[in-house]
């Protein structure tokens, strides 16, 4: 009985793929096939517009589920269809058989695209799969109270459930409660907007100016809302959405406004919608409109009495008391010379190195000192003092973007300022130095390397880069393949499923080449590392260690979202080595990612 119904099912598959046009057309008026017809000049053309008809004809067959859903969104439901079909992917609809209508010509190609109901109902499992994916990524990042993280998951799978037939039953287990998502997902997005609390940190009278300048905090439960995008109104115009580092943010309000004004206006993006990293999640946000909620506005209140006096002259810094005289000095004169676009005037408080790499962070954005009260403290590794954490706004106006980071100096023995780096957020400083996995002194050398790391990245340093690698370093690069046109033929790539990875190991060569090429046509890179996970290696090395940690990598023309596994030898403190780079889009569907685990040691 086995055999028969093994070779029943090879003749019906083989029947498909030798189907005629007539046949075709038969089997779609009785309901056993969903058509999609495609004409056009070349047969790469042809093929798209069958897909894309093949996505229309499946709405038609669950139109009538969005009937609600659409008034909801005041549209017609045959426009509101029309939308959730450009959310499809080439990759969603990969399943669809393709064959060539014997009438084409050179000039005039019609290609038809089909699949069988099971294919349809697939494709929607699929989605609710990913729902349902992001649902509990969110929840993970609410309960660590990680509240930019939890918006952004939780608004994308309630944009991809507005595409779902099944949008109105879908349920999740909130707090052992089950829920029906298309209201839960809205009630958690407000509840922890709720939360979100933004308060006017200084408020400045700028020098030669006519406007205030204002620092801003946005915390959640108290706790910096590191990475939130905000945008806020300046009495005349809303600026573009800025992502505040550590939950800190700047803005400019001209003085005239506040004799007519007593608050400054935010709002919080929701959306994400510039940052999708995969293209159904793309397609979906620039297809669907997009959700306005009642918390996302806030308003920060001043005083109008206080707004015509001067709160903060310039950037007040206050030290530990381990912090020398000559340190405070340089701080005083590189704070000088960002304020006044004088970089040589401070050149005597560097070394060699650490001038050029000032001046890189200088040219890697119009920066700016928040005008803040700024409590430095020192991290001392070995011989090295890093003074840590100044907030820098970055302005890059050809790409119209704007970000604030936290800058450290790094001192060497003389007191020079031998190295500039980027911090890491507060959270993850936090993660890394509260473990149990190594002493105080590790934990400090551990926290300057990864941001060494991130800073080599966002200065584009090839020269520490190709240093910080050994030569010998195994390095895995996993990347989702993007389909083309004339790959759809290859049954079995169409086999592979929807989410496809390629992990490709590269040289250290190969991989600095590519780094080189990448660079050349950036503006700016900018990476955030949260969740880390870090463990020492036993009997590998004295100090030897692997770290796994979620990488959000934000470039001028390039952004994704990833887990990045790192494992670097650290026994000679000026000289670190990475021993293993991994980097990898997704987590596999165990919700592992590459680790320690992966690799045996002797």
């Amino acid at each position: 009985m086995e055999k028969k119904i093994i070779f029943l099912l090879f003749v019906l598959i083989a029947s498909l793929n030798a189907i005629t046009i007539t046949q075709l057309i038969k089997m779609q008026n009785s309901g056993e096939l969903i058509v999609g017809k495609g004409t056009a000049k070349t047969e790469m053309e042809a093929d798209k517009f069958a897909l894309q008809n093949l996505a229309s004809q499946i709405m038609v067959q669950v139109k009538s589920s969005f009937v609600d859903v659409a008034r909801e969104e005041n549209s017609k439901v045959d426009e509101y269809c029309e939308s959730i079909v450009k959310t499809f992917s080439d990759i969603q609809l990969s399943n669809a058989k393709k064959i060539s209508d014997p009438s084409s010509t050179k000039d005039n190609h019609i290609i038809y695209r089909f699949i069988t109901p099971e294919d349809k109902n697939k494709i929607f499992s699929t989605r609710k799969t990913q729902i349902l994916s992001l649902v509990a990524e969110g929840e993970i990042a609410e309960s660590n109270n990680n509240a930019v993280d939890a918006i952004r998951n939780y608004y994308w799978a309630l944009m991809l459930l507005k595409t779902h037939p099944d949008h109105k039953t879908i349920s999740y287990y909130f707090n052992n409660k089950e829920r029906v998502l298309n209201i839960a997902l809205i009630n958690q997005i407000e509840i922890i907007l709720s939360n979100i609390k933004i308060e006017i940190s200084s408020f400045n009278d700028a020098k030669d100016s006519n406007c205030y300048d204002i620092v801003l905090n946005a915390t959640y439960k108290g706790i910096p809302a590191d990475g939130i995008l905000i945008k806020y109104k300046d009495g005349y115009n809303w600026s573009d959405f800025e992502r505040w580092t550590d939950g800190k943010g700047f803005v400019s309000i001209k003085k005239s406004m506040t004799e007519t004004m007593n608050f400054i206006e935010l709002e919080i993006d929701c959306s994400f919608s510039q940052h999708g990293f995969n293209g159904e999640i793309k397609n979906t946000l620039s297809s669907m409109k997009p959700r306005k909620f009642n918390n996302s506005s806030k308003k920060c209140e001043f005083e109008k009495k206080k707004a015509n006096q001067v709160y903060l002259k310039k950037t007040i810094v206050s030290y530990d008391s381990e912090i020398s005289q000559n340190k405070q000095l340089a701080l005083e004169k590189v704070i000088s010379a960002i304020s006044n676009k004088d970089l040589g005037s401070s050149r005597k408080y560097f070394t060699a190195k650490g001038f050029r790499d000032f001046n890189a962070l200088i040219g890697y954005g119009n920066a700016t000192i928040l005008p803040e009260k700024i409590v430095l403290k020192m991290l001392k590794i070995g011989e090295l003092s890093v003074l840590r954490s100044i907030p820098v706004k970055f302005d890059f106006q050809s790409s119209n973007e704007n970000f604030t980071e936290k800058v450290n100096l790094v001192f060497d023995e003389n007191e020079k300022i031998d190295g500039i780096t980027f911090a890491l957020s507060d959270a993850s400083i936090k993660d890394i130095m509260s473990k149990d996995y190594a002493t105080e002194e590790e934990k400090a050398l551990i926290v300057n390397f990864i941001e060494q790391y991130k800073t080599a990245y966002c200065l584009k340093d090839l020269d520490f880069i190709e240093d910080i690698f050994s030569d010998d370093a195994l390095i895995i690069v996993g990347k989702v393949i993007e389909r083309k046109q004339d790959e759809y033929s290859d049954k079995l790539f169409q086999q592979l499923g929807d989410d496809l990875i390629e992990y490709i190991t590269l040289s250290k060569g190969e991989y600095v080449e590519r780094l080189q090429n990448q660079f050349q046509k950036k503006e700016f890179i900018n990476v955030r590392f949260s969740d880390n996970k870090i463990d020492r290696v036993a009997g590998a090395g004295k100090n030897v260690f692997g770290i796994q940690i979620g990488q959000y990598y934000y470039s001028s023309n390039y952004r994704d979202k990833g887990y990045l596994f790192l494992m670097f030898d650290l026994e000679n403190i000026k000289k670190p080595k990475i021993m293993v780079r991994s980097w990898q889009p997704k987590k596999a569907e165990d919700g592992s990612i590459i680790g320690l685990s992966n690799f045996q040691f002797e």
